[in-house]
């Protein structure tokens, strides 16, 4: 087997980003080569996104899910510290864990019964006598990961001893992640709603892209603006999108912001109506924002309450009251998980509204989601023309500012969040 570094091309030139000019190569969505680098240096590097504390509130609860392709345990002990485990049995290789959720003191592998707690000690080996007497159990637990941060009840994990602390990774992000925690009047948000998962034929960059793209959405999504046209918000509110008349939909999609942070965070930002928060104080909104006024401040409130679509780097978004988590499976397929979160705290009316808002344009047999998925699968036919090699990033390049944090501001359908996430991309790849 050729070494993965004896490449065809140089991994550093396949983003260029040079003055006016920014590109991207279509191999970095094909190549099975460099699909295998990503799983090595960006998911095998990387903060990566696994669980969140409510799904796993109790003692011996579990979660399995993967960073990159590697399988994972994401277990609470009986102590109460999470603790975030390859599953791999350290004896054959075998997947330890098979179930999705569940509560469990021991995991067992189901090839020749070597037993697990729930903190990773391997505590039981079937008929051990026969081994010799250098075997130590005490050195043969489930592999944890490097290192777990548990930010505000969301769970990463990284395998990279040398990783930077959670929060200095986040760098500027963590502002706009905090205004999207603190909707909750308690200040946690609850995943207890499951989830939803779509599997489609593309690459998984594509999903990470898209969710802070505000240029896709008026071509994309046309069909949602006129449903709202003509029926108005009956369905389920979208967002802070209070106006239901199309033009009026398609001129706010001209307002906002989009950001590109350091480490290949991202931003898509809708302001609040032009009515402010007024607009939502009818109904059951009235008292929850009371309540976060009475908590934060009204100026605090203003910068909390408009709508963040924010990434991750590499694979979690928080946006429109969900956590959006992509899993890489193989260079033009991917899975994508949407979990709706509630507000602790907020009244139920409340959190029944963002639930129906979610169901009208994310759920499987809405509008948002099938289109996006079905466009990934439709750029991943079109790259099989290779001989196009480049992809233009050039929107909006000549007019987006940087702030004195370091942060780049674009117009709200400039291409400034992907070309952050691009430049984090190689930095870690020709790392």
């Amino acid at each position: 087997m050729r070494n993965r570094d004896e490449l065809r091309y140089d991994l550093d030139e396949l983003v260029i980003d040079a003055g006016d000019d920014f590109r991207v190569n279509g191999l970095m969505y094909t190549d099975p080569h460099i699909f295998e680098i990503e799983m090595e240096r960006i998911f095998g590097r990387s903060w990566v996104y696994v669980a969140h504390a409510s799904e796993i509130p109790n003692p011996f609860d579990f979660k399995t899910t993967t960073i990159g392709l590697r399988p994972v345990i994401v277990s609470r002990a009986e102590n109460g510290d999470i603790h975030v485990l390859l599953n791999r049995c350290r004896h054959r290789g075998s997947v330890v864990c098979r179930f999705e959720t569940g509560n469990a003191r021991f995991h067992s592998c189901r090839y020749h019964g070597w037993t697990y707690g729930a903190d990773g000690a391997l505590v039981s080996v079937p008929q051990e006598g026969a081994y010799p007497k250098s075997f130590d159990k005490s050195r043969l637990g489930l592999m944890p990961v490097a290192r777990v941060a548990n930010y505000r009840g969301l769970i990463f994990a990284t395998l990279a001893e040398d990783a930077p602390d959670f929060v200095s990774y986040l760098g500027a992000a963590k502002r706009f992640l905090d205004y999207q925690l603190d909707h909750s009047p308690a200040g946690e948000i609850v995943l207890n709603r499951g989830a939803h998962r779509t599997e489609y034929q593309g690459n998984w960059k594509f999903q990470i892209e898209n969710s802070t793209d505000g240029y896709h959405g008026n071509t994309v999504h046309e069909s949602f603006w006129k449903l709202m046209h003509e029926f108005g918000n009956r369905g389920g509110q979208h967002g802070n999108y209070a106006a239901t008349d199309i033009r009026k939909i398609l001129k706010r999609r001209e307002q906002g912001a989009v950001y590109g942070f350091e480490n290949g965070h991202a931003m898509l930002e809708y302001p609040l109506p032009e009515t402010g928060l007024d607009t939502k104080a009818p109904g059951p909104q009235g008292d929850y924002l009371r309540a976060l006024e009475a908590k934060h401040g009204r100026a605090a409130l203003d910068l909390i309450m408009p709508q963040y679509n924010l990434t991750i780097f590499p694979n979690v978004g928080i946006l429109l009251d969900q956590i959006r988590v992509v899993r890489p499976i193989a260079p033009d397929r991917t899975e994508v998980t949407i979990q709706l979160y509630d507000l602790a705290g907020a009244p139920e009316a409340v959190n029944r509204q963002r639930f129906e808002g979610y169901e009208r344009f994310f759920g499987p047999s809405s509008f948002g989601s099938p289109d996006d998925v079905e466009m990934f699968a439709i750029n991943q036919t079109g790259l099989q023309a290779k001989e196009v090699e480049w992809l233009v990033l050039t929107r909006g390049l000549e007019r987006e500012r940087a702030d004195g944090d370091g942060v780049r501001i674009g117009h709200v359908t400039d291409e400034t969040p992907q070309r952050a996430f691009h430049r984090a991309w190689k930095k870690a790849m020709a790392a």
